[in-house]
């Protein structure tokens, strides 16, 4: 393998730091969204297999 391959081999495995908190933010906002309908008594919109749905909320937790 030549040096050029090496190097854009190891560029695709790494993950862009900014992208890597983008999810961990996104995930943390869906949490707090959930929580905060969980307390109205109210469903999350999603969007799920193609379909917009409304997620109830699961009133075990």
């Amino acid at each position: 393998m030549t040096l050029k391959k090496e190097e854009s081999s190891n560029n695709e495995k790494q993950r862009d730091p900014d992208f890597i908190n983008a999810e961990i933010a996104m995930k943390r906002a869906a949490q707090k969204a959930r929580k905060r309908a969980l307390q109205a008594g109210i469903g999350v919109m999603v969007y799920r297999d193609g379909q917009i749905i409304e997620e109830k909320p699961d009133l075990e937790e």
